[in-house]
């Protein structure tokens, strides 16, 4: 008993403290390496998606074409639609996604008509955690397909072109353990600066 009473009590709280704080961390650390996955896969899909909607729908396709009211419309709705499926239920962020798209269809340049963008995760360089929320830095490769008009045969040729990409960021938050996307900035017109207009 008088070893007991010569013993800190608040030395042995202590340590079972930072004992439970030192488990939680590496449980949490632990989530995280196994949350990375599923996060990479929702920022594939989500580049995948966009890769799809900065391509006007084949009807809408013209060297000289301008956008009607009435397509611009049906253009941003199918987007907000699109967004809503895999980002945070928040109107602004939704909005703010959906005017980057949108602003990527309208600068693209019209003697150079986009079929086809395939952008891919190279490498992730950085998961920034906090909370609930990760921040992916990652570098991708792009592969874009258009028509262009020659100017000397007066014929619409189809070209290729592949470029890198570095140092884009998609942020995305686990909500009822789904990652959906809150932000992201990909490089569509630095990467295409040929392709793009701006």
């Amino acid at each position: 008993m008088k070893i007991w009473r010569k013993i800190n009590k608040g030395l042995i709280l202590t340590i079972i403290v930072l004992v439970v704080l030192i488990i939680y961390l590496k449980q949490v650390e632990k989530q995280r390496e196994l949350d990375k996955t599923s996060i990479k896969t929702a920022c594939s899909e989500y580049i995948n998606m966009v890769d799809n909607l900065i391509i006007l729908p084949e009807e809408m396709q013209g060297h000289s074409q301008n956008l009607t009211q009435e397509d611009e419309n049906k253009i941003k709705e199918n987007i907000n639609n699109e967004l809503k499926k895999v980002m945070i239920d928040n109107k602004d962020a939704i909005e703010i996604q959906e005017q980057f798209i949108f602003d990527n269809i309208k600068q693209s340049n019209r003697s150079k008509i986009i079929t086809n963008v395939d952008k891919t995760i190279e490498e992730i360089s950085k998961y920034e955690f906090d909370g609930d929320q990760v921040v992916v830095t990652f570098s991708t490769e792009v592969k874009t397909e258009y028509k262009q008009m020659d100017s000397e045969s007066n014929k619409e040729e189809e070209k290729e072109n592949i470029q890198s990409t570095y140092r884009e960021e998609i942020t995305l938050q686990k909500v009822d353990g789904i990652w959906k996307i809150v932000y992201s900035y990909l490089d569509y017109n630095q990467s295409q600066a040929d392709l793009y207009m701006y």
